[in-house]
């Protein structure tokens, strides 16, 4: 090497043209073509040395190159080690020198760009070309785990219409480096620096757009509310995380909806509002999974600053809980009504039924059974005493007292309550099981035996002869206890009012125990629900927490 640069000989102008080749070999390295996304970028100083390569021959490109690793070596000391300025100078003297021999052994010759030597460039630049991907190859093959095969595809992949690009450039320097080298030259270089800078702006852009872009789609992400927005323009679709998570579908499986605009019979009512090109505010729509959901659903147009339609956003807000306490208040409403109307009824209606009562009871003590037939007093006792028991279940309801809360266990209170019903449970052969866990809860033991006795008086009701009852627990934040009969069950349309008032299957009861039952579990903190319920039984769970 050093042999070879001896013996090549200066004239002034070949000195001008070998550095201001190197400067633009530096240039070139410099202010590369960077390329969205950030990190990729392409240099045109392999344009340089192929196209001063087939023109002037091979010493004014070596020399170049040794100006110019050497200057960047002093100025990039500190950024990269010493070794892989060595590793690329070198690389460069292969790739350039195995250029340099396959352009003449195909019969070219250096000059003017000349048809007739096509086959010679062409093999010149696949020579460069090859010995840098092999190298490469090599340098990733060592430092990697992957084969040799994938990394030879992904580097043809990655590198190849790169190559093509810079062999384009390569062509037009060659057609007019020959008559005005250093015009040429620094045309070539100086098109090429503008470009740089204007493609390192437009890049700059782009990744802060695509930043902008992330940060939205972040956001959107971490919103409750579902959303679903369609690019006109684009033809495609974004979806939220939210969305997938309400809908319980995944991503893909609602783009395939959406794309072919399929209206599933399942939940028909939505996907038809999120089809239609109709604006929506503020509908409540129902959606089915696992479990009944309720959604608050709107939908806008989206429009550009000429006010063109480019596409629609859909969101939605699963409003169930909500909704539960809006029942709840409306409930509370209905009971507040009910306490004062029995506040009044027990004044003015209780009296007159004692009254009323106290006379039929001497008439039926001093009748004769004929009479007291004939005149129906037994029948109008009983009535008399279903009215005074509505009284006293509308007073309870009115005026609950606040329970008094202590240490009990739920199974003992089960078993006291059984022991009320023994008689009942023989006489019509019905079976109980129970499990339930041992845990101490805070509990008023007088108010759960009531609550207890209602649940267990409509089961023994549903059921006639010879059914079963189960009553079992298990625990987890909550203590969570289920009661099952295996009646006929509650009709569906009774499903959702059976805890309002005077809401009854039975033509003799008075439709306010299970309101009762609601109001004192409640009063503890708890809930109860109807867990389930078909011919085959009725499930209610009660669920109370735990260490209160």
């Amino acid at each position: 090497m050093i042999i070879f640069f001896y013996s090549f000989s200066f004239d002034q102008g070949r000195f001008f043209f070998t550095m201001l080749l190197a400067i633009g070999v530096i240039l070139l390295n410099y202010y590369d073509i960077k390329l969205p996304p950030n990190g990729n970028g392409t240099s045109f100083d392999s344009s340089l040395h192929l196209a001063v390569l087939v023109v002037f021959g091979m010493k004014y490109v070596l020399f170049s190159l040794l100006l110019s690793t050497i200057f960047i070596f002093i100025f990039q000391y500190k950024k990269m080690v010493w070794w892989k300025h060595i590793f690329n100078f070198s690389m460069y003297v292969l790739m350039i020198s195995s250029a340099y021999c396959a352009f003449l052994f195909f019969g070219g010759k250096m000059g003017a760009f000349n048809f007739a030597y096509a086959l010679a460039y062409i093999a010149s630049f696949v020579a460069y070309y090859t010995v840098n991907a092999f190298v490469m190859t090599f340098y990733f093959f060592l430092n990697s785990s992957q084969r040799m095969h994938v990394i030879v595809t992904n580097i043809v992949k990655e590198t190849f219409f790169e190559y093509m690009i810079i062999l384009g450039g390569a062509v037009i320097l060659t057609l007019s480096l020959p008559f005005y080298p250093m015009f040429a030259l620094t045309m070539f270089t100086s098109i090429l620096v503008v470009l740089s800078i204007i493609f390192r702006k437009y890049s700059y852009l782009y990744e802060e757009v695509l930043k902008d872009k992330v940060f939205i789609e972040q956001l959107l992400n971490a919103l409750p509310s579902g959303i679903i927005m369609n690019d006109k323009l684009k033809g495609s679709y974004f979806i939220n995380e939210s969305a997938t998570t309400l809908l319980s579908l995944e991503k893909k499986d609602i783009e395939h909806m959406l794309n072919e605009r399929q209206k599933p019979k399942k939940n028909k009512a939505f996907w038809e509002l999120l089809l239609a090109n109709a604006p929506v505010t503020n509908k409540k729509i129902v959606y089915k999974t696992l479990e009944t959901k309720t959604f608050l659903i709107s939908k806008v147009e989206l429009k550009n600053r000429y006010d063109e339609r480019i596409g629609e956003i859909t969101y939605f807000l699963d409003i169930t809980e909500i909704e539960e306490l809006t029942k709840r208040m409306h409930q509370s409403e209905k009971l507040a009504l009910m306490g004062e109307m029995a506040a009044k009824a027990a004044h003015e209606i209780r009296n007159p039924l004692a009254v009323i009562h106290g006379f039929l009871a001497f008439m039926n003590e001093n009748l004769h059974e004929r009479d007291r037939e004939q005149y129906h007093i037994p029948l109008l006792l009983k009535e008399i005493d279903r009215i005074n028991a509505i009284v006293e279940d509308m007073l309870l309801i009115a005026k609950p007292s606040a329970p008094v809360m202590k240490e009990a266990y739920m199974e003992t209170i089960v078993q006291d309550v059984l022991s009320l019903f023994q008689q009942t449970l023989e006489a019509k052969n019905i079976r109980v099981h129970v499990r339930l866990d041992h845990v101490p809860l805070q509990l008023d033991s007088k108010q759960m035996m009531q609550v207890l006795y209602n649940l267990l008086h409509n089961s023994i009701e549903a059921m006639g002869e010879g059914g079963t009852i189960c009553i079992y627990s298990d625990v987890d934040e909550t203590y969570n206890m289920y009661m099952y009969d295996s009646g006929s069950g509650i009709p569906t349309h009774m499903q959702e009012m059976i805890f309002e008032p005077f809401i009854t299957t039975k033509s003799s009861g008075t439709g306010l125990g299970l309101t009762i039952v609601k109001r004192i579990i409640e009063n503890h903190g708890g809930t109860i629900a109807l867990h389930d319920s078909s011919e085959k039984g009725t499930t209610f769970v009660i669920r109370l927490p735990i260490g209160r």
